[in-house]
């Protein structure tokens, strides 16, 4: 019996694979040190947003230029993701290919979907709010006479609070129904009280709507300098 041996094939030197090791702290800060910047830029106009909510009037000229601050500031936030999204986006190639945790890509990515969305939605509603805004601007204040004004109290309702812990509160307005000289109608909210930080423009336009609408309805007309576009009143007086 003849023994017969099948050749075998010389085995292919495989290339050394360079070692894998766990991701280190320092791995992590490399992939997010360069981000503080952009932070800054996206951060920075919400601090105007802040500020100008906090400094907000219901009426004057105060109202008007906050109103335009707070959305400027909105969208100047939103504007910053094309700043951030190719940055995001190398940081998951190079974890990808540096072998760091490799959830980092996917969440980095998912960041980057999040983020355009986000923007989308608060840049078109800051873009809506805006342009009456900038048309104001642009024509200026008018006059308008209002020859009567009455009183409804209405209920409103405000959503506060963070997603699964959110809850409604009720509130009371007047809802004020100003019937103007050219014949159109203008039906807006008004505080039953004013703030306790109204600025002084502010609180003078609401006594005279107060006036006007609640002590004495249907009987006392007004003149408005308005905005006309966003219906800003700056200034009122009683006819």
């Amino acid at each position: 019996m003849t023994n017969t041996s099948v050749p075998q094939p010389e085995s292919v030197p495989q290339p050394d694979k360079e070692p894998s090791y766990p991701p280190t702290k320092e791995d992590y800060r490399d992939l997010i040190e360069h981000h503080y910047l952009i932070r800054a830029f996206t951060f920075f106009p919400l601090i105007i947003v802040a500020v100008s909510m906090y400094m907000d009037a219901d009426y004057g000229p105060l109202h008007f230029l906050t109103g335009v601050a707070m959305n400027v500031g909105v969208l100047a936030t939103c504007l910053t993701v094309p700043l951030a999204i190719p940055v995001m986006i190398r940081d998951a190639r190079e974890a990808r290919e540096r072998g760091v945790d490799k959830a980092i890509p996917r969440r980095r990515l998912w960041k980057v979907a999040g983020r355009v969305a986000i923007s989308l939605a608060f840049g078109a509603s800051s873009i809506a709010y805006l342009t009456p805004l900038v048309r104001d601007a642009t024509d200026g204040s008018r006059n308008v006479t209002v020859t009567s004004c009455t009183n409804t109290v209405a209920q409103r309702q405000q959503r506060t609070g963070s997603r699964g812990r959110s809850r409604v509160i009720n509130y009371e307005v007047y809802e004020i129904t100003m019937q103007l000289a050219d014949g159109s109608t203008r039906v807006q909210d008004m505080r039953l009280h004013p703030r306790d930080n109204e600025t002084a423009s502010s609180q003078a336009v609401y006594d005279v709507l107060y006036e006007a609408c609640v002590t004495n309805p249907g009987t006392t007309g007004m003149t408005l300098e308005i905005m006309p576009h966003s219906w800003t009143i700056l200034t009122a007086r009683l006819d």
